[in-house]
């Protein structure tokens, strides 16, 4: 049953993922080609940087599933947006809130997902589940975000790691305190999703120094 439910979460992480990835990608005009590979590097690097950080071959290589998956939904946004062909999309609010939305459910489906994967492989030292659940949630995110010439959400927007970080460390202790894990996932996924949406809506980001007359470039 476990097995099934995490299976699915997996799907709805890759798909939400896949969307933020192909999205990003199509508002920094790369062809079709790129706007797969984005989005599957989006959906499916957090894992690939969690196994190998495990020593273990990653799982987008011996079970491809989760790589068709992303393809196949980022394929489907690029003929979307191919044949609206309105570049004003990537300023309206709708635009916004699915990119953070689909981000949103990404981190928090991949953090119990992280946790899940590290713990089945017999580690249960506590700073590399929660590292390893943070990872896998981050990962794809980051790379994204590098390989468009970006600076990572981690480093400077919307308290973007924080959500992760706080979920997978709930999600640890509550099952070394035993706590039912049908209750223990939809707490945590709620949280994640939750405060990534409100620092989202109320532009809410860790304090860092504001040097006078200094432009922003970002």
């Amino acid at each position: 049953m476990l097995d099934t439910v995490l299976m699915i979460l997996e799907i709805i992480g890759t798909v939400a993922f896949a969307v933020s990835g192909s999205m990003t990608a199509m508002k920094r005009r790369l062809d079709v080609l790129g706007t797969i590979i984005l989005g599957v590097i989006t959906a499916c690097g957090g894992g690939m940087l969690r196994d190998i950080i495990l020593n273990k071959i990653p799982s987008l290589f011996t079970s491809p599933l989760y790589v068709i998956i992303a393809a196949i939904t980022s394929l489907l946004m690029f003929i979307i947006f191919y044949i609206i062909k309105d570049s004003s999309i990537f300023v309206k609010k709708w635009y916004k809130d699915l990119l953070n939305i689909t981000d949103a459910i990404g981190l928090g489906v991949f953090v119990i997902v992280g946790a899940n994967v590290t713990l089945a492989l017999g580690h249960s030292n506590a700073f590399l589940v929660i590292f390893m659940s943070v990872i896998t949630a981050i990962g794809g995110g980051m790379i994204r975000d590098i390989s468009v010439g970006k600076i990572p959400n981690i480093f400077c927007k919307h308290i973007y790691a924080v959500p992760t970080i706080i979920g997978a460390t709930i999600y640890y202790y509550m099952l070394r305190l035993d706590a039912h894990i049908g209750a223990v996932i939809p707490l945590v996924l709620v949280l994640i999703i939750t405060i990534r949406l409100l620092a989202y809506k109320f532009e809410l980001s860790l304090p860092r120094v504001s040097f006078k007359n200094l432009e922003n470039k970002e």
